[in-house]
């Protein structure tokens, strides 16, 4: 355990000293809700709803591309030649990914939850009558998604085939699930498409929550994604092998 824990601050001081994602999850993802809040305001019933909108919809978004920070903390460049050492020393594989993945979740979860701190008074945007219950939902999923990005390099070896796939499964579920616009208005052949993406389902259990004040997808939004990061962090220890840093 002492062994997992250096490893794992070592990733986690390494993710907050790369300005490019910390840049990625936290200003960039504010600058776009701003943005696309006050171009589709007049869209809705007014501003605010808007913004509610799209800062429900876009955090989801950043928690899902958390898949691509935990891919680049774990087989960048740099940070594979250092891999191989830990690999050869007494910590064991294990520490490798898993350290990687809970690293990655922390990073991710954190700025997110800031961000939301920040955007929630200054926007007017709800997070329902108990926030606690939606930053609590936000957790397995991003933990999930950080489970996935790993996994990914595992069964594919590189980052740049792990990112590109990642990226575009994920936009194209997310188009589905309707992060940035809805589609339930564009015929029912659409709207029964939009019932495949998962992403539909994350948007209807963090939007019940946060203006419903609804817990009915709470529970099987928060179970599935617990119950996929323990299959996919199993689905590492499977996939990973040594020499794919040698």
């Amino acid at each position: 355990m002492r062994r997992f824990i250096t490893i794992f601050k070592m990733d986690f001081s390494n993710l907050f000293k790369n300005p490019v994602l910390v840049g990625y999850n936290s200003a960039f993802a504010g600058l776009l809700i701003l943005i696309l809040g006050y171009l589709c305001g007049g869209d809705y019933a007014d501003s605010n709803t808007a913004y509610q909108y799209y800062t429900v919809s876009l955090i989801i978004y950043g928690m899902l591309n958390g898949a691509m920070t935990a891919s680049n903390c774990f087989m960048e460049r740099d940070i594979k030649r250092a891999n191989l050492r830990i690999i050869y020393s007494p910590a064991g594989g294990f520490s490798v990914y898993f350290s990687k993945m809970t690293a990655s979740f922390l990073f991710n979860y954190i700025l997110h939850s800031l961000l939301l701190v920040i955007l929630c008074p200054l926007l007017h945007v709800s997070l329902g009558s108990s926030p606690v219950f939606f930053l609590l939902l936000m957790a397995p999923v991003e933990f999930a998604s950080a489970a996935l990005g790993i996994f990914f390099c595992c069964v594919f070896h590189c980052e740049e085939t792990t990112s590109t796939l990642l990226s575009t499964v994920i936009s194209l579920l997310c188009v589905l699930g309707g992060t940035f616009f809805s589609l339930d208005g564009m015929g029912s052949v659409m709207a029964y498409a939009t019932k495949i993406s998962p992403v539909k389902w994350l948007n209807e259990a963090f939007f019940t929550l946060s203006c419903d004040n609804s817990y009915q997808y709470f529970w099987p939004v928060f179970i599935t994604a617990a119950v996929l990061s323990v299959l996919l962090t199993l689905g590492c220890g499977l996939f990973f092998r040594t020499e794919d840093y040698i």
